[in-house]
């Protein structure tokens, strides 16, 4: 890939903007070596809105998506915010990135615009994004930070988007609060909702699904009686609660949107760190914990999840577990060790992350109801406004 900074100058309206996007494409047409002549036509197969913040926020993102375009090049917006106090107004810049074809002739291109608003003008981002935006394709909204989904801001900028990429890990403090209401806005909606949280826990996943693979294990899935999912905290446990839990609490929400489970009791505190909750499969209750231990891995990271299943005279327990590089699965079948596997599975870094979210739709509805099932176990509720919202809109739908 070969950047390009194109045109150098600073932009200072939506219209400028446009107008360089304009001649940058009109002066596309480039000479190879020998004279023959070729053009970096561009290739976009989406857009791609990073709501950034602060500039190193910004930086990270665009050398994340940098390292994407070879696979999903895209018209990228960044946007960061400075201060809503200030002078309003915007400063942009553009910049081409070429990726050479497999035959290493022809070129194609895409193109990152960075876009910094100050004062009162970052309170309409949504009116400079859509002029911006390349009309028929889709639309990927990116919020890298922690997003305010009860914001007149998220109202205006979700309804933009084919697309939500968040994640959920990297949010502050626990997490639910954001968690749950990331359900509630997206529920109805024709969002996919992509959280790097979510995505991470692939191999995780696998690795669960694993445990009753075996023929005559098979009845278990129908007979799970608790759920533990042991997640790194600070030394000490966390008594305090401000531990981010939003991927232990994925670990849950998936298994029971997988087996058919509801909420029966919500997800509540304990004053030594500990969360638990009560679910229901069929006619039976599941018990489900989530446990702080010490760990060498970052805070809020996944250290184990152990599932127990009772079936008349037989009790099965699988235990998952995850380093760096792979995946470990215990089974004990009636006290004694079954099978114990090794798979390799490394964790996933933000590159491959950000190209899972844009491009994993087969996996989309598992998603939307482990997070319904998330917004359920943390019983999240509506915001009064939103709330209102919803009344209205129910009043304004016509009857069966």
């Amino acid at each position: 890939m070969a950047p390009n900074l194109s045109p150098p100058e600073v932009l200072h309206s939506v219209p400028e903007i446009e107008r360089a996007l304009a001649h940058i494409w009109a002066d596309a047409a480039t000479h190879r070596g020998d004279g023959e002549h070729h053009v970096a036509a561009r290739s976009s197969v989406l857009n791609l809105v990073v709501i950034a913040g602060p500039r190193e926020t910004s930086d990270r993102c665009a050398a994340i998506i940098e390292a994407t375009a070879g696979r999903h090049p895209s018209r990228s917006l960044i946007l960061s915010a400075l201060d809503d106090e200030g002078r309003p107004g915007l400063d942009a810049t553009i910049q081409t990135v070429a990726v050479a074809t497999a035959a290493g002739a022809d070129q194609t291109g895409a193109e990152t615009i960075y876009v910094t608003v100050r004062g009162e003008t970052s309170h309409h981002l949504a009116s400079i994004i859509a002029p911006l935006l390349v009309h028929d394709l889709p639309v990927a909204l990116w919020w890298p930070r922690d997003p305010q989904f009860s914001s007149h801001r998220a109202d205006r900028l979700l309804p933009i988007a084919d697309r939500l990429i968040v994640d959920g890990s990297s949010w502050s403090g626990d997490g639910l609060d954001r968690l749950g209401a990331m359900a509630l806005v997206t529920e109805g909606r024709r969002l996919v909702v992509a959280d790097f949280a979510l995505l991470r826990q692939a191999r995780w996943r696998e690795a669960l699904a694993s445990v009753y693979d075996l023929p005559d294990l098979r009845p278990h899935l129908r007979a799970i009686r608790s759920i533990t999912v042991e997640f790194a905290a600070p030394q000490g446990g966390d008594p305090t609660g401000l531990t981010n839990i939003v991927r232990p609490v994925y670990h849950v929400a998936w298994l029971a949107s997988r087996l058919g489970m509801s909420v029966v009791d919500p997800m509540r505190r304990l004053p030594d760190g500990r969360r638990v909750a009560t679910l229901r499969q069929g006619d039976h209750a599941v018990a489900a914990e989530w446990r702080p231990v010490c760990s060498d891995l970052g805070e809020g990271s996944t250290v184990r999840v152990g599932i127990v299943s009772r079936l008349p005279g037989a009790e099965l327990v699988g235990d998952v577990t995850a380093g760096d590089l792979s995946v470990e699965v215990a089974i004990h079948d009636k006290g004694r060790e079954r099978v114990r596997r090794t798979y390799l599975a490394p964790r996933l870094g933000d590159v491959d992350l950000l190209e899972r979210a844009l491009e994993d739709s087969a996996s989309d509805s598992v998603a939307a109801e482990a997070l319904a099932m998330a917004g359920h176990l943390i019983a999240a509720e509506p915001t009064p406004r939103r709330a209102v919202a919803r009344s209205r809109r129910k009043t304004q739908e016509p009857g069966p």
